[in-house]
């Protein structure tokens, strides 16, 4: 499973979604969008503005939700 979170360092759900991984030994990548090129890729991977983060991936599709979406899916590891 490979998950992508688009994040911010000011963002609390943004840290509890890394922490969620980190505590589940999974592995992700976090890419922070307060750096503007990583905010335009992730726009133009969306097709769309994104007006909230994390925006979160996994093997390449976008899961509704958000932090939530992500414990759903980590329940069962």
């Amino acid at each position: 499973m490979k998950i992508e979170i688009y994040g911010a360092e000011w963002c609390g759900y943004c840290k509890q979604a890394k922490t969620l991984c980190e505590s589940k030994a999974v592995q992700f990548d976090y890419i922070d969008v307060d750096d503007t090129t990583n905010l335009r890729a992730l726009e133009t991977r969306l097709g769309f503005k994104a007006k909230t983060v994390p925006q979160i991936f996994i093997d390449g599709a976008l899961l509704a939700g958000g932090f939530s979406g992500l414990q759903r899916e980590l329940a069962n590891n």
